[in-house]
């Protein structure tokens, strides 16, 4: 039988105020304009837990956009390693399924064959707590990618809560999570009635979403096409080679390192940042550029998410958030595309 705990919400609140001073709370926040951004939370009552999505992923608490990995001072003639987190653990509240799964995906690659030390060292000092969504958001189909709406993934978390009318079941993923939870007051056990009610709000938020991709051979029919004429007719008449679609997408993880001296010549850091495969110079090497188009990039997003990250790591890259599309100035959505070549496949004009 299936375990966990009912939690008010005002006893929730309670609970993460007492945490709070033993580590740094962070979580969704409403801000102007109707966005909602994970930020560091003093007050928990100022938690926006009904939100639907956020331009970027909480990822970034775990794999920040800008990090210094280490200095050197010269006067002193030493090297030094840059610490990437203070004395406080980190509990990130409220994160979504999809945005979850991200993490777990971020994890083969920083965590897999070649351990980023940074990484390993932020995501051990960081605690996951997931909140299930009851709704679809308008540009979301994680239902179809098996990222969503509910938790699907069985480990690599801490704590996953769903709203259940004003109360909150809670389960958990781990030790650590279930010995935090149970320093929460007014904690009941949770029943088969529970999890029942929790199953039914699970079908209805996967009945509300109205975007949807069939998934079944897709990295199949995507590597048999990379010369479908949908990818030089989008990348010519929309795609601006911002980047956006990379910066907020939840799952990418290249990045650049980049050395800076000071003007004195006494310290030098190294530095990483966010890279992205859409930016022109991403490409080059000696001798060229190897994705020196618009297209060819464009090209290289959509067939990386939805089809040689199967070969990489065993899933797709794409989680079904739609923070790409959202984002991009002109609204390019890779589901279009995907489904463009699954309808000429059918009809016999492509592979």
């Amino acid at each position: 039988m299936k375990k966990g705990y009912i939690l008010s919400r005002q006893n929730l609140f309670s609970w993460l105020t007492e945490l709070n001073g033993s580590l740094i709370l962070i979580g969704p926040v409403a801000k102007e304009r109707g966005q909602t951004v994970f930020e560091k939370v003093e007050v928990p009552q100022d938690l926006h837990i009904d939100y639907c999505s956020t331009m970027l992923a909480p990822r970034k608490f775990i794999y920040p956009e800008r990090q210094t990995l280490f200095s050197i001072t010269r006067e002193k003639n030493s090297y030094q390693t840059v610490s990437s987190s203070g004395s406080l653990s980190s509990m990130i509240f409220g994160i979504h399924p999809c945005d979850m799964h991200a993490i777990s995906i971020l994890d083969r690659t920083f965590l897999g064959d070649y351990e980023d030390s940074y990484y390993r060292r932020l995501r051990k000092e960081t605690m996951t707590c997931v909140l299930n969504c009851n709704k679809a958001c308008d540009k979301g189909f994680c239902s179809s990618m098996a990222t969503g709406p509910f938790l699907r993934i069985r480990e690599g978390y801490d704590m996953e809560m769903t709203m259940v009318k004003e109360d909150f079941l809670i389960e958990f993923g781990s030790q650590k999570g279930k010995t935090m939870v149970e320093k929460a007051k007014g904690l009941e056990q949770a029943g088969e009635s529970d999890f029942k009610q929790k199953a039914a709000l699970e079908q209805k938020a996967i009945l509300s979403f109205t975007k949807r991709i069939d998934t079944e051979g897709m990295p199949q029919l995507i590597m048999r096409n990379q010369d479908h004429p949908v990818y030089k007719e989008t990348a010519e008449a929309r795609c601006l080679g911002c980047t956006n679609c990379t910066m907020v997408c939840p799952t990418c993880y290249c990045y650049n390192i980049e050395d800076y001296t000071s003007f004195d010549l006494k310290i030098t850091e190294r530095r990483r940042h966010w890279d992205s495969c859409q930016e022109l110079n991403f490409a080059r090497v000696h001798g060229g550029n190897f994705r020196s188009s618009r297209q060819a990039r464009l090209r290289q997003f959509v067939t990386h998410k939805l089809a040689t990250w199967v070969e990489q790591y065993g899933c797709f890259g794409c989680t079904g958030c739609g923070r790409c599309m959202t984002w991009c100035p002109t609204g390019i959505d890779l589901t279009e595309m995907a489904k463009r070549i699954q309808e000429d496949h059918k009809m016999g004009i492509v592979r």
